[in-house]
């Protein structure tokens, strides 16, 4: 019968080895290992090797001299050979050695004496117990014992109790010792009450708006800064002109100059020749007139070539001769031969009218998207100035120049950037407090801030006239008395409900003061500023 050889590699493990053996077209299969493969050295995996082997129906031979993997095989029942040549026997499974000194002999243990002394007999102790009864112990008593036992005995004081009662009495008189320290010292506690009313002021100035200054109160100034924001808008329209735009006639001009100096003809000069015009297609330079006696007057003019191309497309510019009139001192002009190549060919065209009518279709677009964008932008730490909102919109640009030829829609196109100003809550803040602590509070030193107004400020009259940009700002505020909670500890300590409210409501604004104490038995307030506390109420505070 054919057996299989498989060469076990050190990097397989015991999957892959055992798809190699299920894999495998024989029945019967050698492994082959290499020497101290580690999947191999464990039972657990041996175990699975001859399980697999058995479920696919095939016989396993692992070819090895190494005794311990020898053992793991007999345990699962695989046979083990040599080499491929020798016969497949099962390892024995050696037998565990066992060393006499380990056994232990239960019989030299403490516990074999204490075993083999239960089986001792006890000590006769018949006299000790008779000598122990209650009969004897009469025996033993005389007549005067018992006439002494009747005699009454003298009654001794317990001191146990007396020293119980002393305990208490010292307890009860320590614990009064501390309360009346604790109810001096440390109890004593007061609460100072003030409840204050704000007063309401208006500030309404004109400030100018600068993007480079920070904020002055003094000079009416507040620091702005400056958003833009563009938008491309377009309408469609059609064209509406026709024109001929067939090739254009071309021809050969001479000129000649009878002045006494050089002429240079522009290119684009316009010449005419029977009210059709043409235009000259490249610069030239027409030489003075010279003195000869060739020529009529003795004087022969100058004279230059050049091409000229019709101004428009079309036959009606063909077969044009003679002389042409242009706008230049001292030359004239003539054909050399009749104009040809003209073409007629109509095509619709943009005219400056098509133009006109887009445009103002165009500047009736509004775009209300723009200023809230913009106003958005600026975020919730600024207030933005509404009326600051301007829109620039770029010159239209049709995208068909005019008397060019339309193929269908032609689309005006404009440009429109839009800008918006806002100032920081924060300026605004500081520009309002400084008018505020100016007008209103001035030397007033009992006297704060409560509310500036800032959230609810409104902005009007905003004028930008040369690039000074300026607007009112209008905002009502809330002073109040300022409460130093140091200072009204230092004032209340030591005083009585009356000295505290009379003194802390001399403040302006302070409406009402109360004072608690505690414990109930106190009626003046601590003289340790630690033990005292101030509460502070707005009765208009929401």
């Amino acid at each position: 019968m054919n057996k299989d050889v498989i060469h076990i590699d050190t990097e397989d493990d015991i999957t892959s080895i055992i798809g190699k053996i299920k894999s495998s077209k024989e029945r019967i299969i050698a492994l082959v290992p290499p020497r101290r493969i580690g999947v191999l050295q464990s039972a657990v995996n041996i175990r699975l090797l001859a399980r697999a082997a058995k479920s696919a129906d095939k016989r396993v031979v692992i070819i090895t001299s190494d005794n311990v993997l020898a053992g793991l095989a007999a345990t699962a029942d695989i046979p083990v050979a040599k080499t491929l040549q020798s016969k497949p026997e099962i390892a024995e499974i050696p037998a565990l050695k066992v060393d006499d000194n380990d056994v232990i002999d239960g019989g030299q243990l403490p516990v074999g004496d204490m075993a083999d002394s239960t089986h001792k007999k006890p000590k006769d102790n018949k006299g000790a117990s008779e000598a122990n009864t209650p009969d004897a112990a009469n025996k033993n008593k005389s007549p005067g014992d018992s006439a002494k036992s009747n005699k009454k005995k003298p009654k001794i004081p317990d001191f146990n109790v007396f020293r119980k009662k002393f305990a208490l009495i010292g307890g009860g008189v320590l614990l009064l010792i501390i309360f009346l320290v604790w109810a001096t010292w440390f109890a004593p506690h007061a609460t100072v009450i003030i409840t204050a009313k704000t007063k309401g002021v208006k500030v309404s100035e004109t400030v100018k708006l600068t993007t480079d200054d920070t904020v002055s109160a003094k000079n009416d100034s507040i620091k702005v800064q400056k958003r833009e924001l563009q938008k491309e808008i377009s309408v469609e329209f059609a064209a509406t002109g026709k024109k001929n735009v067939g090739e254009k006639a071309t021809g050969s001009v001479r000129f000649s100059n009878s002045s006494k100096n050089s002429v240079t003809i522009a290119a684009g000069t316009i010449l005419k020749n029977n009210d059709l015009s043409y235009v000259l297609s490249s610069s030239v330079t027409v030489p003075a007139a010279t003195l000869s006696w060739d020529c009529s007057d003795r004087t022969c003019s100058g004279t230059a070539t050049a091409s000229v191309r019709a101004a428009e497309g079309g036959s009606q510019y063909n077969a044009a001769s003679g002389s042409m009139s242009i706008s230049v001192d001292g030359i004239k002009a003539s054909l050399m031969s009749p104009t040809s190549g003209g073409t007629d060919k109509t095509a619709t065209v943009v005219t400056a009218s098509d133009v006109a009518s887009a445009k103002s279709k165009l500047n009736e677009q509004k775009d209300n998207s723009l200023k809230n964008q913009l106003a958005s932008s600026f975020g919730s730490s600024a207030k933005v100035i509404t009326d600051s909102y301007s829109e620039n919109r770029s010159d239209p640009v049709p995208s068909v120049a005019v008397d060019s030829e339309a193929s269908g829609s032609v689309l005006l196109k404009s440009t429109i950037t839009a800008s918006m100003l806002a100032a920081d809550k924060s300026d605004i803040k500081s520009f309002i407090d400084a008018k505020i602590r100016e007008d209103d509070i001035g030397d007033k030193k009992s006297q704060k801030i409560y509310d500036s107004g800032v959230d609810k400020a409104e902005f009007s009259q905003f004028t930008d006239r040369g690039g000074i940009k300026s607007l009112v700002v209008t905002a009502n505020g809330k002073i109040g008395p300022e409460i130093n909670e140091s200072k009204v500890k230092e004032q209340a300590k030591g005083r009585t409900y009356g000295d505290v409210q009379s003194s802390i409501e001399s403040i302006e604004g302070v409406e009402d003061v109360d004072v608690k104490f505690s414990p109930f038995w106190v009626r003046s307030v601590p003289n340790d500023i630690k033990k005292i506390n101030v509460e502070f109420k707005l009765k208009d505070a929401k």
